[in-house]
């Protein structure tokens, strides 16, 4: 093993192969990949004509917040409006995601909005914001908010149209911890750990981040991998699915999972593997997509049940992320369009409602996103702008750039672009630095070896491991 870094990180300094166009700077958080932690809080109410009022209210920009927070630009709209307000505290004695999912059913058609606050005063609705839903609903949604250790905060129901009420609400409140992240994790220290494996032979070895190096047997030539957290133990297990007959298998072992595994059939032939959580209970599911008829079907580790639901055509990728940041995977596919990707992505939040890409600066609403090169570029969404968000990104080949839109922001400014790499490079984007967001990087075959080379979003500077056979 050979390691390499650059100079201003010390130990030794290697002659970059690229030019690193550092075009931003981003906010240190993620795509949240967390583990449930203590007991949910369900609450109901009534927005009755007897409840106090605040002085306006928040402004619905559509953007919905995450386990990395996000409150509205503008400014709140003026007018007088009943609210029922809840205090609560963060039970887990340590930083924590909160995710509220609220059921507005039962407001009679009048719609609603919730709002969490750090601090809250009904006479400045618009300060003190650390988690809203982006819109008003009639109906079913969730959004997502960071809590430190300990820390009081409060949720306001409130109505939209002054005097409408709502005669039935409900939420629930989900705590997790140990939030980082995706990525091969095998040590659960929020840090990708550099990883291959081999189908000759179906070993996959392991560099880890906290030091040393692992190398398990597990799999065989022709296999698909599909490594997960399948445990919901935090560390990443090592996984493949087999075509040959349509089964799955996870280790349930960090050390022997060649003799404790689970076996599970799944799939027929031609699915294409996308395993993530769609259920968001902290494990990695065993899923596919079907060419044939544009289904995705994921078995739920939560209750054993199945998922399904068509979107796609034959013809298009299959892509995994979580767009809305919801902390469950959505439904994604790229489409050729004369050439273009066209990104289809049916987001999980308000019950599937909406499709990701719009012309005006809203996040949620359109029929899909042109960007990239069908036939040239490298799918690779990732967070890489530390929103909490999957973003549509693509690296392309020709020039070794980095493409990405960061999402939660208008899209006029929603485009950056990051050179590193180069031709016959092979992109490994994930979190390596702890920093809860992806980083780029790519593999490079080298000979008979191959070197992965790294790039920190933390820092901002690269490094170099040789670790592989190219």
């Amino acid at each position: 093993m050979k390691n390499f870094v650059s100079k201003n990180k010390g130990l030794f300094s290697f002659i970059m192969l690229f030019v690193l166009t550092f075009m931003s700077n981003q906010i240190a958080f993620s795509q949240f990949v967390c583990q449930p932690s203590g007991s949910p809080i369900a609450q109901s109410g009534v927005l009755a004509t007897t409840d106090p009022t605040q002085t306006g209210r928040v402004f619905r920009d559509g953007f919905v917040s995450s386990c990395a927070g996000g409150a509205p630009t503008q400014a709140p709209l003026a007018g007088t409006y009943r609210y029922d307000k809840y205090d609560y505290s963060n039970p887990t004695g340590q930083a924590a995601c909160a995710t509220l999912d609220f059921d507005f059913t039962g407001c009679g058609g009048n719609t609603t909005q919730v709002t969490v606050y750090s601090n809250y005063n009904p006479a400045s609705p618009g300060t003190g914001i650390i988690g809203t839903s982006g819109f008003s609903s009639t109906g079913i949604g969730s959004l997502s908010f960071p809590l430190t250790a300990g820390q009081n905060f409060t949720v306001v129901i409130a109505e939209v149209g002054a005097d409408t009420g709502c005669p039935s609400y409900k939420f629930t409140i989900n705590y997790a911890t140990g939030c980082r992240q995706a990525g091969f994790d095998r040590t659960n220290d929020g840090r990708a750990d550099i990883t291959v494996w081999r189908p000759s032979n179906g070993v996959w070895y392991t560099l880890n981040s906290a030091g040393g190096f692992n190398v398990l047997r597990f799999g065989q030539s022709g296999d698909i991998t599909t490594a997960g957290d399948y445990t919901g133990d935090g560390q990443t297990d090592v996984s493949v699915y087999r075509p040959s007959n349509n089964t799955w298998y996870y280790g349930l072992s960090q050390t022997t999972p060649g003799t404790s595994f689970v076996s599970r059939p799944f799939g027929v032939a031609g699915d294409i593997p996308v395993p993530g959580d769609y259920d968001r209970d902290g494990k990695t599911d065993i899923a596919v997509w079907r060419p044939s008829n544009g289904f995705w079907y994921a078995l739920r580790s939560s209750d054993n049940t199945l998922l399904s639901r068509q979107w796609g055509q034959n013809g298009d990728v299959p892509v995994v992320g979580d767009f809305d940041g919801d902390r469950i995977n959505d439904f994604a596919v790229v489409r050729n369009n004369n050439g273009v990707n066209k990104w289809l992505i049916l987001q999980s939040n308000f019950n599937y409602g909406f499709v990701l890409g719009c012309p005006s600066t809203a996040a949620i609403c359109g029929g899909g996103v042109d960007f990239g090169s069908f036939t040239s570029d490298k799918l690779v969404p990732g967070d890489y702008d530390g929103n909490g968000k999957t973003d549509i990104a693509v690296w392309r080949p020709s020039n070794g750039t980095w493409y990405y839109l960061r999402s939660g922001v208008a899209a006029n400014v929603a485009m950056m672009a990051y050179q590193f790499g180069a031709s016959g490079d092979i992109p490994q984007p994930a979190d390596y630095d702890g920093d809860k967001r992806t980083d780029f990087a790519v593999f490079r075959p080298s000979g008979s070896s191959g070197i992965w080379y790294l790039n920190s979003s933390q820092t901002n500077t690269a490094s170099g491991v040789q670790w592989g056979a190219a």
